[in-house]
């Protein structure tokens, strides 16, 4: 049980509703609580991270309400949208949805979060996390929180980047490498460029050549527009299959 769905499972039983003393009272005692000395900042943490939780009254008044997680139906495919012309916004709600598809706790960039949508959701109706602010140490939080998609899982001490999408639409790709190399090491991170086509592929082999990022080169994978939405559509077909079977319900 990961705190997010053990926080969850709290709220259901205390109401839907309860203050954070009320619910380190009830989590007190918790297998997760002994193997983690700091849990109440983890309970802290992950209320104000995840977007299934939502303070009542003000933003810092210490109490909470669960909110119903919107289960993302899949049915429509990029491809059933016409011709559109696969840019930045529609590559990085692929990958959003992608992550959730997955498993994974989902992230992009707040000013995305708001401005940005896909198949008529905003951004902020896919990504899963609503801030990394509280996740990671803040010197580390100023680039990592542009990031334009992240997945995430988590562990007994909190969520953690297990892979990073930094999506180019036009010859920047340099200002996403920059970013990507914030993330610590020791998170063991996969970390992805995004390109439309050969012009930013071939951008993207010099900057491998330099020495500031030649030691990251095993680190770093390069896919193109089209094959993001190829592994999207195949993700969804898959889900529609099992929905069809009656394997997901």
């Amino acid at each position: 049980m990961t705190w997010k769905e053990l926080i969850k499972k709290t709220l259901e039983e205390l109401g839907g509703e309860a203050s954070l003393p009320e619910i380190y009272e009830k989590i007190e005692g918790h297998d997760k609580t002994v193997t983690n000395p700091t849990w109440q900042a983890t309970i802290r943490r992950s209320i104000r991270q995840y977007n299934i939780f939502d303070p009542v009254g003000e933003e810092r008044s210490g109490r909470y309400k669960l909110v119903k997680e919107e289960k993302i139906e899949f049915d429509e495919e990029h491809a059933d949208a016409g011709d559109t012309q696969l840019n930045h916004g529609i590559i990085q709600g692929m990958l959003l949805l992608l992550g959730r598809i997955m498993g994974f706790e989902t992230f992009c960039p707040k000013t995305d979060q708001t401005i940005r949508s896909f198949q008529n959701r905003s951004l902020s109706e896919i990504v899963t996390i609503r801030d990394l602010a509280d996740a990671f140490a803040k010197s580390q939080i100023e680039k990592m929180r542009e990031i334009d998609v992240v997945w995430l899982k988590e562990d007994n001490v909190g969520l953690y980047p297990k892979f990073a999408f930094e999506v180019e639409h036009t010859t920047k790709v340099k200002s996403g490498l920059e970013r990507l190399i914030e993330i610590p090491e020791r998170y063991g991170t996969y970390l992805y460029i995004i390109v439309p086509d050969e012009k930013e592929e071939k951008l993207f082999q010099r900057y491998m050549d330099r020495e500031i990022f030649r030691r990251w080169r095993g680190r770093f994978s390069l896919k193109n527009y089209g094959s993001v939405e190829d592994s999207y559509n195949a993700a969804v077909n898959y889900k529609r299959a099992l929905r069809n079977m009656e394997f997901e319900r």
